[in-house]
């Protein structure tokens, strides 16, 4: 399907059409392809794991051996770029240790953002049926209790391989997971997904801003937000004239950024927020100060009810849920989110998501040089993908930097 055809969903539309109209079962071909990358990206996740042991174990002895004293108690204060360095009595120290928990839940997004993108390349190849994606429901809850259910499963049954059996089928658990979830429940995935990763922009906003409002991290961060959701826009507007990206993930980030600020030292009233944005979407429907869902556009993403999710974080941070850093399904069988490579994908986010580019790019290439034609349009499609991909990932590395 070229580029300039591609039709428009309204995310925010209830939509009667049943949920498994447009769904299919996977060829053998199909199958075959999904086993394939679902084996390539277990590989990988034990490849990683296997090589940054060392700098997980280290963060996990800092963790671990840290002694929470306030840096008013130390005689420090901490610096105002986010660095995890404080400054005091003339010297340089290191500040006290990142959160498990915040680099776990970062990295289980980049690592769904990517097998996201990679399931809509196989099919804008042809190699993958088309995704039962067409289907929406009412927001929020309706597309959240599938995708909800079926992780909140999946982790379990991972988790338990992972005490019982060998840390390896942990990771082929969760990549057989995230593929299944991503191409059955593809549109809950995606949103679902968005949700995720506010989620995280309000935990790492409260974070950074728990003993004081450094206001020259805002006007930083959100600069280099703002500048890249306008290089996002200016590149669809040119290649994709007739859908171009208005209003996507990036933008609503920088917009739900400011606008947590306002909440930062009130976690409570943040909860009741979030509570009445859910309620309020699910009651009434489209908030009138949404941003139009009536253009043409590949990706559109609502503010107002992503904007609970910041809201939500900041109510997290205030009960200490980003202080988490053992998970213990089993009494007596703790296991330590940093024994887990995506703690260290989390640190990394937005490396790592450009390393995965090379391979791609070199892919796609080399599809454009021996079939200029067929591949053109579709090659065309991923690259704004990548490059759509690669600005949301920006975003979630500026805005949950602590």
């Amino acid at each position: 399907m070229p580029f300039t055809d591609l039709e428009f969903l309204d995310p925010t539309t209830y939509m009667e059409t049943a949920v498994w109209e447009n769904f299919s079962l996977p060829s053998v071909k199909s199958a075959l392809v999904l086993t394939v990358l679902g084996s390539v990206i277990s590989c990988g996740l034990c490849t990683f794991h296997c090589l940054t042991r060392r700098e997980r174990a280290a963060h996990k002895a800092a963790h671990e051996g840290f002694d929470e004293v306030s840096n008013i108690e130390k005689g420090q204060a901490a610096a105002d770029n986010g660095s995890d360095v404080v400054v005091g009595e003339g010297r340089r120290v290191v500040a006290k240790p990142r959160y498990p928990a915040v680099d776990y839940l970062r990295g289980l997004c980049l690592m769904f953002i990517v097998t996201f993108h990679l399931l809509w390349a196989l099919a804008d190849f042809g190699l993958l049926p088309g995704f039962p994606a067409k289907v929406s429901f009412n927001l929020p809850v309706s597309n959240y209790v599938y995708f909800a259910a079926f992780y909140s499963v999946s982790f379990t049954w991972a988790n338990l391989l992972f005490i019982f059996i060998h840390p390896y089928l942990y990771y082929l658990m969760f990549s057989l997971a995230t593929l299944v979830c991503i191409y059955i429940l593809c549109w809950e995935s995606e949103i679902s997904g968005v949700c995720l990763i506010m989620l995280c922009v309000g935990i790492s906003l409260a974070i950074v801003h728990e003993d004081r409002v450094k206001w020259r991290n805002v006007i930083i961060r959100t600069l280099k937000l703002g500048a890249a959701a306008g290089a996002l826009s200016a590149i669809t507007y040119t290649f994709m004239p007739r859908s171009p990206i208005y209003f996507g993930a990036i933008h609503c980030i920088t917009l739900n950024t400011l606008l947590t600020m306002f909440f930062i030292r009130a976690p409570r009233v943040a909860l009741l927020g979030f509570i009445f944005t859910q309620l309020y979407t699910i009651m009434v429907g489209r908030f009138p100060l949404e941003v139009p869902t009536n253009r043409p556009t590949v990706d559109v993403i609502p503010w107002f009810h992503n904007l609970g999710y910041c809201l939500l974080g900041l109510w997290l941070h205030s009960v200490g849920a980003h202080k988490i850093a053992v998970v213990e399904l089993i009494p007596g069988k703790p296991v330590h989110l940093e024994d887990t490579v995506f703690t260290f994908f989390g640190r990394h986010s937005l490396t790592v998501y450009l390393a995965h580019m090379i391979p791609v790019l070199l892919i796609l290439a080399i599809f454009v040089y021996s079939h200029p034609e067929p591949y053109c349009g579709v090659v065309m499609q991923l690259w704004i993908i990548r490059i759509s991909g690669s600005s949301l990932l920006l975003g979630l590395h500026e805005s949950t930097k602590f």
